[in-house]
C-alpha cells in the first residue's frame, strides 16, 4: 500500500472512529436525557400519592400513628406545613389502612354550635365521600365502612358502605363554628374527640383510639420536591395495590429504579438524575397550576379558578372514558390537600399568583387589593397568603389571614375594604395587613363560605391585586 492510499485509509478509519464515538455520546445523551424525562414524569404522576405521603410522615415525625386523630385546639397557624390549609377552622386529620380488612369511621352528629365538613378519601386523594352537614349523612353522623376489593365477609347494617380500590387512606375534616372564640375552640376540640376509626373485625369492641392536640408543633408536609422524593414514592409504592390504569406508569417507574418488590438501590448516575428531575418537576407543577391549568375566574383579570378543569366531572379522578389525566391532576396536588366529592356547595375558592402584567407576587414589594362591598355569601369570606414554592402558609409569620369576620377591619366609604401585602404595614393600616417574606415570592386564596348566586355568575367581581 503507497503512502497516499495508507494515509487515505488511516484517515477514514480516523473518521469512522470520530463518527461512532459522536453517535455513541449523543446515543448516551439521549438515554440520560429519557430517564430524566422519565424521573421527572413519575413525580407528575405521583403528586397526589406523594401529598399523602407527606402529610402522613409529617404526623409521624411527631408521634402519631395509624389510627391517632390529630386535631387542632386552637386555629393552626405556620407550623402547620401543609399545602394551602385554612386558618378559620381547626383541622382533624387521621390515616387508615384497609390491607387486612375493613376499617369503619364513626362521625359524630353536628352538636350545639359546631358541626363537620371534610372528606374520606384514598391514597391518590380520590374522594370516597363527604361527611358531615354538607355531606352523606347531612349532620347526623353514621358509620363509614371502607372495603377492600377482595372482601366478602359480614358488614355493619344500617352503615354507609364503600368499596375502596387503594390500601391507605386519609381523612380531613374542618369544625364548622361560629368563630374562634375559646367556647367554640372547646367544642370543636371536644367534638373531635368523638370521631372514632377502628378494623370493623373489632365492631362490638373498638379499641380505643388516641386523639392527639397537634396546635403549636411544626408539622413538615411540604417537604422540598428533591433528589429524597424517589424514596419516598418507592416506599409508598410498596404499600399499594397497582391498579391497571397505572401499570404503564409503573413500567416507567421500572426505568428509574423503583420497582414494587425489589430494593431501591439507585447507583450515582441515577442519583444525579433525580437531583436534575425533581426540581424541573415541582416547576412544571406550580406553573401549570398557577398559570396554565386553572381556569380564569373574571375575564381581565389574573383571578383563577382553584380547581382545574377535569376534576369536578371525574370526582378527582381525572379518569375519563378514553384516557387518564395524570398530567392534569398532578398540578392540584402541589396546591391543596384535600379533594372533595360535592364542591362548591359548602366553600368555593378562588387563587392569585401574579400581577396584571403577569410578574410573580414578590414578598418583597407591596401590594393592594380592594374587596368590593357585598360579598355574595351565606357566611364569610378570607383571604390567606401562602408561599409559592411550598403552597403551605408563609413560615415564621404570625398572620396569613384576614376574613370579614373579624371587626377590626377598617371599611372604606363605599363598603369595600382594602387589604395590604407587603413585608411592612402602612401606616395606620395594621387591621387591614398582612406581611409576606422578603426575597420570598407568595400567592393568594380567597376564600367563599357559603357562596351565593354572585359568585358564579358574575354579578360580582373580585379586583386584580395592585402594585403600591
Amino acid at each position: 500500500m503507497n503512502l497516499k492510499k495508507q494515509f487515505l485509509s488511516m484517515s477514514l478509519i480516523t473518521l469512522l472512529m470520530t463518527g461512532f464515538t459522536t453517535v455513541n455520546a449523543q446515543e448516551q445523551n439521549l438515554h440520560d436525557k429519557m430517564l430524566e424525562f422519565r424521573a421527572t414524569e413519575a413525580i407528575v404522576w405521583a403528586m397526589p400519592m406523594l401529598n399523602f405521603k407527606h402529610i402522613r410522615d409529617g404526623m409521624e415525625a411527631i408521634g402519631l400513628e395509624k389510627g391517632d386523630i390529630a386535631y387542632n385546639s386552637k386555629i393552626q397557624d405556620w407550623k402547620f406545613q401543609v399545602a394551602t390549609a385554612n386558618n378559620t377552622t381547626p383541622y382533624i386529620t387521621f390515616f387508615y389502612n384497609i390491607e387486612d380488612g375493613p376499617v369503619v369511621i364513626e362521625i359524630p352528629p353536628s352538636a350545639d354550635g359546631v358541626g363537620i365538613f371534610g372528606t374520606i378519601m384514598d391514597v391518590w386523594e380520590r374522594p370516597v365521600d363527604d361527611v358531615g352537614a354538607a355531606g352523606r349523612d347531612k349532620g347526623n353522623g353514621g358509620k363509614y365502612v371502607l372495603v377492600p376489593e377482595w372482601y366478602q365477609g359480614p358488614l355493619l347494617p344500617n352503615a354507609y358502605t364503600y368499596t375502596q380500590r387503594t390500601n391507605n387512606g386519609i381523612v380531613i375534616l374542618r369544625p364548622i363554628i361560629e368563630s374562634d372564640s375559646p367556647e367554640n375552640l372547646a367544642k370543636a376540640a371536644a367534638f373531635a374527640k368523638k370521631i372514632k376509626v377502628y378494623p370493623l373485625s373489632e365492631a362490638s369492641s373498638p379499641t380505643p383510639n388516641r386523639y392527639v392536640d397537634v396546635y403549636g408543633k411544626i408539622i413538615e408536609a411540604t417537604p422540598p420536591i428533591d433528589a429524597s422524593t424517589y424514596k419516598k414514592l418507592y416506599d409508598v409504592v410498596q404499600e399499594e395495590n397497582i391498579e391497571c390504569q397505572n401499570l404503564a406508569m409503573m413500567g416507567l417507574l421500572a426505568q428509574i429504579g423503583i420497582k414494587k418488590g425489589e430494593p431501591f438501590n439507585p447507583g450515582a448516575e441515577m442519583q444525579k438524575i433525580y437531583a436534575k428531575a425533581a426540581p424541573q418537576a415541582h416547576q412544571f407543577l406550580l406553573e401549570e397550576y398557577h398559570r396554565y391549568l386553572n381556569q380564569t375566574m373574571y375575564e381581565g383579570t389574573k383571578w383563577k379558578k382553584l380547581v382545574p378543569p377535569g376534576a369536578i366531572e371525574t370526582d378527582f379522578s381525572y379518569e375519563f372514558p378514553n384516557y387518564f389525566d395524570y398530567v392534569a391532576r398532578g398540578p392540584i396536588y402541589y396546591a391543596v390537600i384535600s379533594s372533595v366529592k360535592n364542591y362548591g356547595s359548602a366553600t368555593f375558592y378562588i387563587e392569585l399568583a401574579e400581577t396584571a402584567d403577569g410578574e410573580w407576587l414578590d414578598g418583597s414589594k407591596n401590594y393592594k387589593l380592594v374587596v368590593p362591598a357585598n360579598v355574595p355569601v351565606k357566611d364569610f369570606w378570607a383571604v390567606t397568603t401562602y408561599d409559592l414554592q411550598t403552597a403551605s402558609y408563609q413560615r415564621d409569620i404570625a398572620k396569613s389571614s384576614i376574613d370579614s369576620n373579624q371587626k377590626e377591619l377598617k371599611k372604606n366609604k363605599d363598603g369595600s375594604i382594602t387589604i395590604y401585602f407587603g413585608p411592612k404595614a402602612p401606616k395606620g393600616k395594621e387591621s387591614n395587613w398582612l406581611p409576606t417574606i422578603e426575597g420570598r415570592k407568595f400567592f393568594l386564596l380567597f376564600r367563599f363560605y357559603g357562596p351565593e348566586k354572585g359568585v358564579f355568575d358574575g354579578s360580582w367581581e373580585l379586583n386584580d391585586i395592585e402594585k403600591i
